[in-house]
């Protein structure tokens, strides 16, 4: 998707009152309370983590620890890392990649991405189910702290000597709190 492309589905998506364009700060948070984010339990978006967390083998609170530092609990979160290469960006409640979306199989080219993907992954429900199922696949194939740098910066960026500590500090603080909820 050429970077013209992807400005005119960012302003779609911000006319239609789908999304608020923001570059996320992981020092930001975000709360708000359960009910009011679609959920009935210890934290924002229970329900649907729960239901997506259970379905591929994983911890629903540690998928809750992700949304709630990858996002603040915001659905409505792009981070455009590039606006050059607007596939490198992250989408929606677990910031989910175009690339994740494509190897989840609900993407053709994450390069050249059309805006009804952009949209689909922006959909809560499908942006907890890929989310939940890209922490999974990291949880089954590495150790804990290693699956959780996985899901920040990738296999490729993890293998090429990326870290991310206070990520992966905040995940694990999250983590500890949702889990003793």
């Amino acid at each position: 998707m050429s970077p013209i492309t992807a400005i005119a589905v960012i302003a779609g998506l911000t006319v239609a009152g789908v999304l608020v364009y923001r570059k996320k700060s992981y020092a930001e948070t975000l709360e708000s309370s359960p009910a009011a984010a679609g959920g009935s339990g210890k934290w924002p978006y229970y329900d649907l983590i729960k239901k997506y967390a259970d379905k591929y083998g994983v911890d629903p609170a540690l998928v809750a620890a992700h949304a709630k530092t990858e996002s603040g609990w915001d659905p409505s979160a792009v981070n455009l890392e590039n606006p050059e290469l607007d596939y490198d960006s992250s989408y929606g409640l677990l910031q989910v990649q175009l690339a994740t979306a494509q190897d989840f199989g609900k993407v053709a080219n994450y390069r050249e991405a059309t805006s009804e993907e952009i949209f689909w992954l922006m959909d809560v429900d499908h942006n907890v189910q890929v989310g939940a199922w890209n922490i999974a696949r990291w949880q089954k194939k590495y150790p804990f702290d290693v699956a959780i740098q996985m899901y920040n910066v990738g296999e490729s960026g993890y293998n090429r000597g990326y870290r991310n500590s206070g990520y992966l500090r905040r995940v694990k603080e999250a983590y500890d709190e949702y889990r003793t909820a």
